[in-house]
């Protein structure tokens, strides 16, 4: 089934497209009819300061991720692009440090969120995953504390983490300075965002149509694609820039990839969003994954990632790693085969 990407109703709840960022696709004028969103937009960057302000104040350094930064550095407006949550980078060394500040500050892990008490559990963990999700009834505002730009990536973290302290900027946002990614890393990493995703919402691939390419260095961009060894990556990214949008970024990429780098994401991008997901489109998910980029270290760790879950963590307590490896597999079984209906 093919849908209409002229229905606003479909774009706006199905692909998170805001009113404002849909008249700019569409060349309507009809924002002033959803002023309600665009106040619950604005709400959302006033929170957006104040978790920020509240981690600063622990002498924690935060490094904005999307949210209104991105919104205000794309349309030059913070409240244009909608957030489902507010997304900021901190150091490893600092999540305990920062989950004690939002738990005294009034924040609750989210649903099916835990941090194990264990020393030993808590960096099973923290090696396993790359964010803490925190909700706020107050602020009626989701937080995710992430430790990794992008989970499972083709280089060892401390490469990636040395590239990020390379390539941040800073800037000044109501009277307070907050520090962002430069233009060629945040650009690389809303495409590598977007791929881990499987592109399932348009908003990720309209924030790249969109991004002020102008002072952008392409000559440094590259050089961290090659640093990411993401070429596979970029090249999916301008195949869909072109099949959607007619538009495309003086990229460095591969001019061919696997087909199924393609018709996975064209069929994300159409399906319906579910939290229920099959055997069969797990193992469909997995495939795509091991493709996106083409080291073998790279697939080890995604399979490894596969047979891991995070939850297990509440089920029993353990300071090894590879007994959860081999529990996963057997509850998975458990619960798709002994308790299926």
């Amino acid at each position: 089934m093919t849908h209409n990407l002229k229905d606003r109703t479909y774009l706006h709840e199905r692909h998170r497209l805001s009113h404002q960022q849909i008249d700019m696709w569409l060349g309507e004028n009809s924002c002033k009819e959803f002023l309600k969103e665009k106040i619950s937009i604005l709400e959302s960057v006033k929170s957006f300061i104040v978790v920020a302000d509240l981690l600063n104040s622990g002498n924690i350094r935060v490094v904005s991720l999307k949210g209104p930064m991105l919104s205000n550095r794309i349309y030059g407006d913070p409240a244009v692009r909608s957030s489902h949550d507010i997304d900021l980078l901190i150091d490893k060394e600092n999540i305990e440090s920062c989950y004690n500040i939002m738990i005294s500050n009034g924040f609750h892990l989210s649903h099916g969120v835990s941090w194990p008490k264990n020393k030993s559990q808590q960096n099973i963990l923290i090696g396993s995953m790359h964010h803490l999700s925190f909700y706020s009834k107050h602020l009626k505002c989701y937080v995710e504390l992430h430790w990794e730009i992008v989970h499972d990536l083709p280089i060892p973290e401390s490469v990636v983490s040395s590239i990020v302290n390379e390539n941040l900027s800073e800037t000044e946002f109501c009277g307070k300075k907050i520090i962002l990614l430069s233009k060629e890393l945040e650009l690389l990493f809303l495409m590598l965002h977007g791929a881990k995703h499987g592109w399932n919402r348009l908003k990720w691939l309209i924030d790249i149509k969109d991004y002020p390419t102008e002072d952008v260095d392409f000559a440094k961009f590259n050089n961290l694609v090659d640093r990411f060894k993401a070429e596979r990556v970029v090249a999916q990214t301008n195949f869909l820039l072109k099949k959607f949008f007619d538009y495309e970024l003086p990229l460095k990429g591969k001019k061919q990839i696997n087909k199924y780098l393609i018709n996975y994401p064209l069929k994300s991008i159409e399906d319906k969003i579910t939290t229920a997901v099959s055997m069969k489109n797990h193992l469909k998910n997995l495939r795509y994954s091991l493709l996106l980029f083409s080291d073998i270290s790279y697939k080890i760790k995604i399979i490894k990632s596969y047979a891991f879950r995070s939850s297990d963590l509440n089920v029993f307590n353990s300071k090894y790693k590879f007994v959860y490896y081999i529990y996963h597999p057997y509850s998975l079984i458990k619960r798709r085969i002994f308790y299926a209906r």
